[in-house]
């Protein structure tokens, strides 16, 4: 955790200075690069993707025989072609050779400066050399004006298979997109279903061609009819194909891994594992898909985004989608704050993605804005929970899965749960191996949301140093959604995140709390207590608090809340 935390402090001058609009990613987004500035790309390419009205990026080199051998290799006047035709033209180095500290600057700026002279915008995409890549290139090709650099689908698979995975946006940086397939002479039509079938799930496939045929490199070649098929397929099959330039508004708002590479590293272990990194939920009865179905509209859920939910195939997903009530009616006719289990699927965070691997959804739960109807918060109860093992501290629970858990190092899982209707309210119940039981409870007042905690020892050891980290993530709340700690205030109980204007808050507030502060890089509030230890047998509750405030003194109502006793249970008082 040192390293990451360390890491997460750092990065801030990386990370975007404003917020973005980044759009839900729909299925079937392709991207299709080709390399080598081989000479099909102009007399077969060309004409097959301008039928068909695919955009695409061309990664241009000057290395091999680019300059004598005119058989196998364009014109630069046929590349400025491709660039007037609308097709994006990238950067692949002078000399088709790995970038290093010392050759960088030379590699990338011959093609620039080619490309100015040629009238072509200078290219803002890269693609490796012989796809070989490493962290240490991100700074170059930052430096250089490369906003997106496509890798192969190594390290997730070997080279000579071709194969590869798609891009998940937040967790894949920008400079190491993967390739989900990269065409080989010998692939039959599966092996290229294979590729463009990943775009799906908020997944984007980029595949990788060299020549349409490539005379000078056989060993990547595809052929002219092979590539027609592919094209033909993408197109009756309904697939937006774009250039790798075009990924801009399902890459903007600043997601950027804090570990650039960290995603690799988990895909590998969960390969491993024969586990996938997709987390659905499949409805077992047409009751409960509706339910969800109706949870995700008010949400207001893409069907790409709902599938991520359930799994299911996208024509079941719209007509369920158009087929789900209003789930918000039944809340209206009761004067309280609007809450909701969390669906899942779409991650509650802006950023910091990879510092919540597959979040889960039973610990979550979205109160919606009394200020604007389509707003809402997600607090997330508990992220997680430690308690003292041996010499030192062990997760008991967490939420999410970037940091291994005491069950996790056993080989022990924890059964997902979900949100349960009790009187007022919602409950759910996290069973954990050792038959600790965590329950948190939700409650919806008229301005304010009554939260509880209830940790329930049911193993044979003591637990004890029960610290918890309960988060609320504000990426949804419009105002409120900024990188940014400007807008925090803390009593001693209370904490408050404001509006950029100041004059809008959201409070909130632990028994027990132990630490109150907010994350600039997803952006969240936290209020986190600490349990008292429990023997065998023993029980505790702890009660918590989120409410909305709308005035220029969050100082004075957070010391009203604590005046009244908010948090104090009536037979306390």
């Amino acid at each position: 955790m040192g390293t990451r935390l360390r890491l997460f402090v750092c990065l801030l001058c990386a990370l975007a200075e404003s917020v973005g609009a980044q759009e839900a990613v729909p299925d079937k987004l392709v991207v299709l690069t080709f390399d080598d500035s081989v000479r099909s790309h102009y007399t077969t390419v060309r004409p097959i993707l301008k039928k068909y009205g695919f955009g695409a990026t061309f990664f241009i080199t000057e290395g091999f025989d680019f300059e004598k051998d005119k058989e196998n290799y364009m014109t630069w006047e046929q590349i400025a072609t491709l660039s007037k035709d609308g097709f994006e033209i990238g950067n692949h180095t002078r000399d088709h050779v790995a970038i290093s500290k010392e050759n960088y600057r030379q590699q990338l700026e011959a093609i620039n400066q080619r490309c100015q002279q040629y009238e072509i915008p200078r290219p803002i995409s890269f693609a490796y050399p012989g796809n070989k890549f490493s962290r240490d290139m991100i700074s170059w090709l930052q430096e250089m004006g490369i906003q997106y650099a496509r890798r192969g689908g190594t390290p997730e698979y070997a080279y000579t298979e071709g194969k590869g995975v798609a891009v998940e946006p937040g967790f894949d940086h920008p400079l190491l997109l993967p390739s989900a397939a990269d065409a080989r002479p010998d692939w039959t039509f599966a092996d290229f279903e294979r590729g463009v079938k990943q775009a799906q799930f908020g997944r984007i496939a980029i595949l990788q061609f060299h020549g349409v045929p490539d005379g000078a490199h056989d060993w990547v070649s595809t052929t002219e009819d092979k590539f027609r098929s592919y094209m033909h397929y993408l197109k009756v099959n309904d697939y937006k194909v774009v250039a790798l330039r075009d990924l801009e508004k399902y890459l903007a708002g600043g997601l950027l891994p804090v570990v650039e590479d960290e995603v690799i590293t988990d895909r590998q272990t969960l390969m491993k594992a024969g586990r996938s990194r997709d987390e659905f939920r499949v409805p077992e009865s047409k009751q409960e898909l509706m339910h969800w179905s109706a949870i995700m509209k008010r949400h207001d859920y893409t069907v790409a985004e709902s599938r991520m939910v359930t799994g299911l195939d996208a024509a079941t997903m719209q007509r369920a989608m158009n087929r789900a009530g209003d789930v918000k009616a039944s809340w209206k006719q009761r004067s309280a704050l609007e809450v909701l289990p969390y669906p899942g699927g779409r991650h509650p965070r802006l950023g910091f993605r990879d510092g919540e691997y597959r979040p889960r959804r039973e610990t979550k739960v979205s109160i919606f804005s009394p200020w604007d109807d389509a707003d809402y918060l997600v607090v997330d109860i508990p992220e997680a929970m430690w308690h003292s093992k041996g010499s030192g501290r062990e997760l008991l629970y967490l939420a999410h899965e970037d940091v291994p858990t005491r069950w996790d190092r056993s080989e022990q899982i924890v059964q997902p749960s979900e949100w349960t209707p009790i009187k007022d309210g919602l409950e759910n119940v996290i069973k954990l191996p050792n038959g600790v039981l965590i329950k948190t409870r939700v409650y919806p007042r008229q301005a304010s949301v009554g939260l509880e905690m209830e940790v329930v020892n049911n193993s044979s050891e003591m637990l004890s140093g029960l610290d918890t980290q309960n988060c609320i993530m504000l990426a949804r709340m419009t105002g409120f959604n900024s990188q940014s700690l400007e807008h925090r205030r803390n009593t001693m109980y209370f904490t408050a995140c404001g509006n950029e204007a100041e004059n809008r808050w959201v409070i909130y507030s632990w028994e027990k709390v132990k630490r109150s502060w907010g994350n600039i890089h997803c952006p969240c509030l936290h209020s986190d207590p600490q349990f008292e230890d429990l023997e065998p047998g023993a029980s505790q509750t702890i009660r918590g608090w989120v409410s909305f405030y709308e005035g220029n003194d969050v100082e004075r109502e957070m010391n009203r809340l604590w005046d009244e006793g908010v948090l104090e249970h009536p037979k306390d008082k």
